[in-house]
Formats: structure tokens, sequence, C-alpha cells
């Protein structure tokens, strides 16, 4: 089997590490998902507190919310392009979770600009 060339490597692991290092230095969707089905609402009770859930930083949350969605679309994108390289298990496996990470994303996304949240 042939495996992925260089660019394509670097490509993909671009696109994951737009989406972990915000996820891991300040828990974006974790704060949002974790105070929603504490309540019902955005944000009585948060998961980690950060500087991205003070009310002046709402549009910069959505500024990371997006840059995640989109690296979540082109890691997809790199999979599904580089799918003759991959082996067949390995493709599903990352399209499984690429596709739940994409679903967890937009509905944070749809709950951030239908609720707009109140911060603290």
């Amino acid at each position: 089997m042939k495996s992925m060339n260089k660019s394509q490597k670097i490509w993909l692991w671009i696109s994951i590490l737009l989406f972990i290092i915000p996820e891991i230095l300040w828990s974006s969707i974790g704060n949002v998902l974790y105070s929603f089905f504490q309540s019902g609402k955005i944000n009585p009770s948060i998961f980690r507190n950060n500087f991205l859930l003070e009310y002046k930083n709402e549009s910069l949350l959505k500024l990371f919310i997006i840059i995640q969605l989109f690296s979540i679309i082109s890691a997809m994108f790199c999979v599904i392009k580089c799918r003759k390289n991959i082996p067949l298990s390995l493709l599903w496996i990352s399209a499984f979770v690429f596709s739940i990470f994409l679903i967890m994303t937009v509905f944070i996304f749809y709950l951030l600009m239908i609720f707009n949240p109140s911060f603290p």
C-alpha cells in the first residue's frame, strides 16, 4: 500500500493541530458543551475558567470555534483526498472521529449564534 506523501501528512497534521491547540488551551467546545448539558443554558457553570468566557471576548470565542470548524473540515478533506493511500479500517475510524468532532463543533457554533450566551 502506498502511504501519504509528505505534503499531505503536513497539511493533515496542521489541520488537526488547529483544532487541538485551542481546545487544550481554552476548552472552548468543552466549556460550552459542559455548561449547556448542566442546565440547558450556556455558561451558568463552566468546566474550566478562561478569558474567552468573558462577555467582551464573545467574538473571539466565535472566531476560535470557526477556526476549529474549518480545521476539522480540512482534516476530513485531507483524509478523503488520500483515501486510496490509507488502510480501510483507519479511513473509517478517522472519518467517524472527524464526523463526531464536526457535529459537535457545528452544534456549539449554532448554540453560540442562537442563544447569544450571557457571559459572567
